[in-house]
């Protein structure tokens, strides 16, 4: 049975439907959603929000979209935390066990996959403990591993990398710049 399209959520665009959830089923957190490829996008924004694996939402259909502008064969989301809000200043108190596996899922996949650089979209923490805690600990992985993380067009004021779904410049994406970590 479809679940029912909403005012959040859309149908994925045919052909990139995901094929990698974790967990598999619908729940309060998410570590990861994406459809495989050999050259796959891999995209770390801020928290999940209403996608799953039947239906996108505007920030895994520009994720999506981005793919398919840079010829990428895939498209793959982690986040800073993985608890789903599509309200971040809603989530609940930050818990070390969730982000730990949160940490282990991402390290895994980019290990697995001998993935170099991430595109980082997590746009601002808004000072919310969960996503400044998760901002660290990821950078701090990524930086261990050697996995670099880019971003297109320019910084937030804070200094963080876009969200997906910005509107305040068009992005030429063949110009990536880093961060430094």
């Amino acid at each position: 049975m479809q679940e029912k399209v909403t005012k959040n959520t859309f149908l994925y665009p045919k052909g990139y439907e995901p094929d990698c959830i974790i967990p598999s089923e619908y729940c309060s957190f998410r570590f990861a959603l994406g459809k495989q490829g050999q050259n796959p996008l891999v995209d770390i924004c801020m928290n999940p929000s209403a996608a799953r694996e039947t239906l996108s939402d505007r920030t895994i259909n520009r994720i999506i979209n981005v793919s398919k502008e840079l010829c990428m064969d895939g498209w793959m989301v982690f986040n800073l935390y993985p608890e789903r809000a599509t309200d971040a200043t809603k989530m609940d108190v930050f818990q070390q066990e969730l982000m730990d596996r949160n940490i282990q899922e991402i390290e895994k996949y980019l290990v697995e996959n001998n993935i170099k650089e991430v595109w980082g979209a997590w746009g601002n923490d808004s000072n919310i403990d969960m996503l400044i805690k998760g901002k660290e600990q990821v950078k701090d992985m990524l930086s261990s591993i050697g996995v670099k993380v880019y971003y297109f067009g320019t910084l937030t004021k804070e200094g963080n990398p876009r969200h997906p779904i910005q509107r305040q410049e068009k992005w030429d994406l063949s110009k990536k710049e880093y961060l430094e970590l």
